[in-house]
């Protein structure tokens, strides 16, 4: 009470003059003010707003702070004869009017609304404000979603409307009558992004404006493998404000695709030669094993820059990076010198914005290279190998740059290794302006993806998960970088049943130059059965931290140690004693683990395999077709 007429005092003298109330009339307004008041909702269980102690609601064109569970204080609210509250803050208050911006692109919420792209009112007076409930202005579409186990989750969902309906834009309320009045240059799309698991029948719900539908919508759910689309007629039936209008989309047509860039995640460059131009147009493919289709996605697709992440030679390795003017192809001006560079492409003019996202990278590898032909081995195949391992810029042994990069099972991009030979120290990286420091970042949902891993080419993602399920989707794998599990992502799912080499088709996520492709599991086998070295093309090799082995016309062949690097927290490991060389797929359908070869001072072992998240050394092999 002492509070309120604290209030009165400082008030009273201002509003007598100000609009010549009397003080009988002034105790009538300001006396009745209550002293707080908790934040509640009406309409649907989907619109439930929980806003966080310390955030804000406005109140009058005030901003007032929120305490513990939803408690609003009003000790510094002007008192008055009628309040308009409304969150969130970026609304506009005009005489009786609520204008506010509804975004194109909402987020989803596990059974509710984006409550960020629906602004909530109410108006009351002293009396009303001690049951204040705030009204949502907009309503929804819940839509359901049939379990579909083969496309597991989906990472958006499109509405556009066939007809006038609108989707978005900026939309002024009355707020006597809660009427929505739209302005020009609605748009009818919107967009609802998140990870929405559909291996079960799911939901999700679309804040939309008030209205009657006068057309179809098109739905697209985009999925990391392709997508589905699907007609949704709702002609004649209404949107209404804080309710949800639900429809169920039965018979999606599903359908493959997953877009990419250029024709090869590596370009060999021989020492000497000065520049260089790769292909980055956009394409998709439709393929379930991501195999090279090189359909056109189309000029929408096309990158907006290209810059250097980083290389392992020195600043003034990479002279330039210049998109063409068709934004298909980019060059690099090169010193000439032998080594690796890693270049991106981005979705902004300025790769340096904050803002700007990484479409795609590149693999620039300055070496010379030769092949070595292998004898038919015991599964029936033979194959022709590089004389070096993928970023190798020499094949004397002993020395670091006959190691090559490291990768992780499943992605495109190269991370450093040893910056010393039998040692786990690590390489050095460079950009235009000095070096660059190696990065990390922990698994999880939101970083155990190809999405992630495209975007951050940079970033070693430690595990996501310390345990599997194989049993029922959806599938995921312990120690893999992937929250979940894919095992196409080199292009080979089923090399544990030994396929025919010509047979083998190259994913778009290969790290191998044009015209090779990862090491399949049978690539070192010799002619007779077993795993270990006296069964493998190694038998007459001779250790010297790492193997020398002679081809029938006496070419020698060098085969480094390299170790790898810890799906635990990205550091070298073994480098000092070990070689691992990974193969393009599992020892068995939906392993955790994939194959690779494994070198050692005592024995070869074949058919070793580890955790994806683990990163490895890769010989590359000739595709055959």
């Amino acid at each position: 009470m002492i509070k309120l007429l604290m209030k009165y005092l400082l008030f009273a003298g201002v509003m007598a003059v100000v609009v010549g109330c009397t003080e009988e009339k002034m105790e009538e307004v300001f006396i009745e003010q209550p002293n707080s008041f908790h934040i509640k909702v009406e309409g649907d269980e989907a619109f439930a707003l929980n806003i966080p102690s310390g955030g804000k609601i406005g109140i009058n064109g005030k901003e007032v702070q929120v305490l513990s569970k939803g408690l609003v204080s009003l000790y510094e609210v002007p008192a008055e004869e009628k309040y308009t509250v409304y969150y969130p803050l970026s609304v506009q208050l005009q005489e009786e009017r609520m204008n506010f911006n509804m975004p194109k692109d909402q987020i989803y919420r596990t059974g509710g609304v984006d409550v960020a792209a629906c602004p909530y009112y109410a108006v009351a007076d002293n009396e009303g404000l001690a049951d204040l409930k705030l009204k949502p202005a907009l309503g929804a579409l819940k839509l359901i979603i049939p379990a579909n186990q083969e496309f597991a989750s989906i990472s958006s969902v499109v509405l556009k409307s066939e007809s006038d309906d609108i989707m978005a834009g900026c939309i002024e309320l009355d707020l006597e009558s809660g009427n929505i009045i739209t302005k020009e240059n609605m748009s009818r799309e919107v967009v609802l992004k998140g990870n929405i698991d559909i291996t079960e029948n799911n939901e999700a719900i679309i804040v939309l404006p008030p209205q009657t539908f006068t057309g179809k919508l098109d739905v697209m759910l985009v999925a990391p493998k392709g997508g589905g689309t699907y007609s949704l007629d709702l002609t004649g039936k209404s949107i209404e404000a804080g309710k949800v209008l639900t429809a169920t989309l039965d018979n999606i047509d599903w359908e493959m695709w997953t877009y990419y860039y250029g024709t090869s995640n590596c370009v060999i460059v021989p020492p000497g030669q000065l520049s260089v131009t790769v292909n980055c147009a956009a394409y998709y493919t439709t393929s379930p094993v991501y195999a090279y289709e090189n359909i056109s996605a189309g000029d929408n697709y096309l990158p907006l820059s290209a810059a250097q992440l980083w290389n392992d030679v020195s600043s003034d390795f990479v002279k330039g990076v210049t998109l063409s003017s068709d934004r298909k192809s980019f060059t690099v001006n090169l010193d000439g010198r032998p080594g690796n560079a890693v270049i991106a492409i981005y979705d902004k003019d300025d790769p340096k914005t904050e803002d700007a996202k990484i479409l795609w990278s590149f693999h620039i590898w300055v070496t010379e290279v030769k092949e070595q032909h292998l004898s038919m081995n015991v599964k029936g195949n033979s194959y022709t190998v590089l004389d070096r391992n993928l970023g190798a810029t020499s094949v004397i042994p002993g020395e670091r740059s006959s190691i090559g990069l490291l990768y992780q099972w499943g992605r495109k991009d190269p991370f450093v290794g040893t910056g010393e030979y039998g040692k786990n120290s690590n390489a050095k990286m460079y950009n235009e302006v000095g070096e660059v420091a190696f990065a990390t970042v922990k698994g999880g949902e939101s970083t155990g993806n190809v999405k992630y891993a495209i975007q951050n080419p940079t970033k070693f993602i430690m595990y996501s998960r310390s345990k599997s399920n194989t049993a029922n989707p959806p599938y995921y794998c312990a120690y893999d970088w992937l929250y979940y599990a894919d095992w196409a992502l080199w292009g080979n799912p089923e090399g544990y049943t030994y396929p025919k080499a010509s047979n083998l088709t190259k994913s778009i996520y290969d790290p191998s130059p044009e015209g090779y492709m990862v090491a399949p599991n049978d690539t070192w086998m010799g002619a007779s059965d077993g795993y270990d070295k006296t069964s493998s093309i190694f038998a007459a090799a001779e250790w010297s931290k790492g193997y020398v082995m002679m081809d029938d016309s006496g070419q020698n062949w060098w085969y480094p140690i390299g170790g790898w690097r810890s799906r635990k927290n990205g550091k070298l490991t073994a480098a000092d004693t070990n070689g691992y060389y990974w193969c393009s797929s599992t020892d068995r359908e939906k392993a955790a683990n994939s194959v690779h070869l494994t070198l050692g001072k005592d024995d070869v072992k074949l058919n070793s395999n580890n955790s994806r998240a683990n990163s490895s050394l890769i010989r590359c092999v000739k595709i055959q077709k």
